[in-house]
C-alpha cells in the first residue's frame, strides 16, 4: 500500500528501452559512467582516483533505479538545493487599523445611509395618511389587558399580605401557656400527695390497647416429633467383567485405521446379527465417555480417538444378557472386538 501515491503520466508517453527502464534512466546510469570513465582518463593517484569513479558510478545507478519515500532520488536533491537557496520566509508587519469587534458590518451602515427614492418616500407618505382598520378596538383591547393583568399581579400581593397574617397568628396560638403556681398546704399529722392535673390539648387521643387473650389450645400445643426411616442406598456391587474376544470376522467393510478408535460386531449364542444394541464404553472411574448403537449387520465403531487407558464396554439389549468386556488403549490400533451374548433372557407365560 502507497503511503504517498504519485500522479501518473497518463497524456504523455515514456519510450522504454529495455523492460521497464525508461530512457531518462538510460540516460542518468550513462551519465554516472561516462563521469567515472573522465576519472579513469585523468593521471591522479589511484587512491584518490578509485573512490571517485565508484562513487560517480554509484550516483548514476542511484538515480535511475532507487526511488526514498516513492520519489525518485532526484527530486530529493532538487528540493534539498531549493530548500537552502531559496527557503520561504515569513514577515510580521503589525496591522495598523484596529479590529472591530461586535459592531456592524460597514455594508449595513451604507445601506441605512443610503438616500431614499422619491418612489419609496411617496409609498411612506400614502401609507401614513391611510387610516388603520379596527384602530380604536385594538386600542380598547390592549387597555383591558392592562388592567386584567394589573388585577392579577394585585391579587397576588395581597395573598402574600394574607399569608404572612395567618403564619402570625398561628404562631401567636402554638406559644405555650405559662403555668399557674399551685400553692399546696400540707397537713402537720400526716403528709398527703397531691396530683396536678395536667392539660392536654384537644387533638391528643389516647390509644386504647386491648390485649388479646391466648387459647388454650395455642398453650397446650406441643411440638410433635415424627420419625421416619430412612433406607440407607447401597451402590450397586460392580459385575466381573472379562477380557475382550479379538476377532477379524467382527470387523466392519472399512477397518480402523485411527488408533485408539474401536470398532467390532454383536452376535447372540448362534452367532446370529443383534441389531440395535446399545454399547456404552466407560474408564476405569466408571464414567460413560462413549455410547454407541449397532446397525442392522451388527457393526458398531466409534470416529473419535479414546485417550490412553483402560475400558469396560457395557452391552444392554432387550431379551438378551451380556457379561461387560474390558480393554486397554495404547495409542495403537485396535483389532475389530466381537462381543457374544451370554445368555438369552426367558419371560415367564402367566395363564389366565
Amino acid at each position: 500500500m502507497e503511503t504517498h501515491p504519485i500522479p501518473q503520466q497518463i497524456s504523455s508517453y515514456q519510450f522504454r528501452l529495455v523492460g521497464d527502464m525508461t530512457l531518462k534512466q538510460f540516460f542518468q546510469l550513462g551519465g554516472g559512467a561516462l563521469v567515472g570513465l573522465l576519472i579513469y582518463s585523468t593521471g591522479l593517484h589511484p587512491f584518490i582516483k578509485w573512490p571517485l569513479i565508484l562513487a560517480s558510478v554509484s550516483l548514476g545507478a542511484a538515480l535511475a533505479f532507487l526511488p526514498f519515500e516513492e520519489r525518485p532520488l532526484s527530486r530529493w536533491i532538487i528540493a534539498f538545493f531549493r530548500s537552502v537557496y531559496s527557503p520561504t520566509i515569513y514577515l510580521w508587519q503589525k496591522n495598523q487599523a484596529g479590529y472591530k469587534f461586535f459592531q456592524d458590518e460597514e455594508m449595513a451602515q451604507a445601506q441605512a445611509q443610503a438616500p431614499q427614492t422619491q418612489a419609496e418616500q411617496k409609498v411612506e407618505e400614502y401609507l401614513k395618511k391611510v387610516p388603520t382598520e379596527n384602530e380604536g378596538a385594538l386600542n380598547k383591547l390592549e387597555s383591558d389587558e392592562e388592567n386584567f393583568l394589573s388585577r392579577i399581579l394585585g391579587l397576588f400581593r395581597q395573598g402574600n399580605v394574607v399569608i404572612k397574617e395567618d403564619q402570625s397568628a398561628n404562631q401567636a396560638q402554638v406559644a405555650t401557656p405559662t403555668p399557674t403556681p399551685v400553692v399546696i398546704n400540707q397537713a402537720p399529722v400526716r403528709p398527703q400527695t397531691v396530683v396536678v392535673p395536667t392539660t392536654q390539648p384537644k387533638s391528643f387521643r389516647p390509644k386504647v390497647v386491648v390485649e388479646e387473650k391466648i387459647a388454650e389450645t395455642q398453650l397446650n400445643t406441643q411440638p410433635s416429633l415424627s420419625l421416619q426411616q430412612v433406607t440407607p442406598i447401597l451402590k450397586e456391587a460392580p459385575k466381573a467383567s472379562q477380557q475382550v474376544r479379538f476377532s477379524a470376522e467382527a470387523a466392519p467393510p472399512l477397518p480402523p485405521t485411527i488408533p485408539n478408535t474401536i470398532t467390532g460386531q454383536v452376535l447372540d449364542q448362534n452367532g446370529k446379527i443383534i441389531e440395535g444394541a446399545i454399547l456404552e464404553i466407560r474408564d476405569i472411574a466408571g464414567r460413560p465417555v462413549r455410547a454407541i448403537r449397532s446397525n442392522k449387520l451388527g457393526h458398531f465403531m466409534i470416529v473419535t480417538a479414546l485417550a490412553n487407558g483402560q475400558y469396560d464396554i457395557i452391552t444392554e439389549k432387550e431379551g438378551y444378557e451380556f457379561e461387560p468386556a474390558t480393554f486397554e488403549a495404547k495409542g495403537e490400533i485396535i483389532p475389530p472386538i466381537l462381543i457374544r451374548a451370554k445368555s438369552t433372557q426367558t419371560t415367564p407365560n402367566t395363564i389366565n
